[in-house]
């Protein structure tokens, strides 16, 4: 079963790559080396986030443990299990804008969306591990 620790370690592990995404993108790209620079983070994002997914919601995930021990917090687990989805789905479009060469421009503002949809989508979750546990998961 999940734990609040392990969940803290995969968020640190998620922070780290959006980071890394967002560093990346402060680096010029052009349509023929935007995928050297961006296809690397944007893998590791992807990655960390399935590893965050699989340990809130997936088969004995802290959404289980949450729903069990304070089930008023049902409705909020279900939106955050919501966004798993969209957030697959965006992460899915950037690498697609990626291995299409979008224009640089276009492909940057679809990545910067996705960090800031990544950001939010983490606070939540924060809060409410916060609201269920009263433990601080720690705002890195």
């Amino acid at each position: 079963m999940a734990t609040p620790e392990i969940a803290r370690e995969r968020r640190a592990e998620l922070y780290a790559q959006m980071g890394a995404l967002a560093a990346a993108l402060a680096e010029p790209i052009d349509g023929r080396g935007q995928r050297a620079v961006v296809g690397p983070p944007l893998d590791r994002l992807r990655a960390a986030f399935e590893d965050h997914v699989t340990v809130t919601a997936g088969p004995g995930g802290l959404f289980e443990q949450i729903a069990s021990d304070t089930p008023r917090l049902v409705n909020e687990l279900a939106a955050l299990h919501r966004e798993h989805g969209e957030l697959r789905s965006a992460i899915a479009g950037c690498d697609a804008g990626l291995r299409a060469a979008l224009p640089a421009d276009r492909l940057r503002r679809s990545l910067e969306d996705l960090l800031v949809r990544l950001a939010r989508h983490r606070r939540r979750g924060a809060d409410l591990l916060f609201e269920a546990y009263q433990v601080d998961v720690g705002g890195e």
